[in-house]
């Protein structure tokens, strides 16, 4: 089986044109395979270091909708 998934994906990927489909499939390779993946806290700043450390400490779930307003604000957007 998974011979045949890579060649059918080797013959999609060879047959497309489309740069942004192949980068788009690079970039989310790369991130499901950990492949140059730096870590973000190396490039925050000591207060947004802190900031982030702060929100995890917050509780969580507060500040969200329920299911139903989420089923509603869902309807109303599919008829957009």
């Amino acid at each position: 089986m998974s011979t045949i998934l890579k060649k059918e994906l080797i013959d999609k990927i060879s047959a497309t044109n489309d740069e942004n489909l192949l980068q788009l499939m690079k970039e989310d390779y790369d991130y499901f395979t950990g492949v140059g993946k730096p870590d973000i806290a190396d490039e925050l700043s000591r207060e947004d270091l802190e900031e982030l450390k702060n929100l995890l400490k917050e509780p969580f779930g507060h500040e969200t909708d329920s299911f139903a307003d989420f089923k509603q604000a869902l309807k109303r957007w599919r008829i957009k």
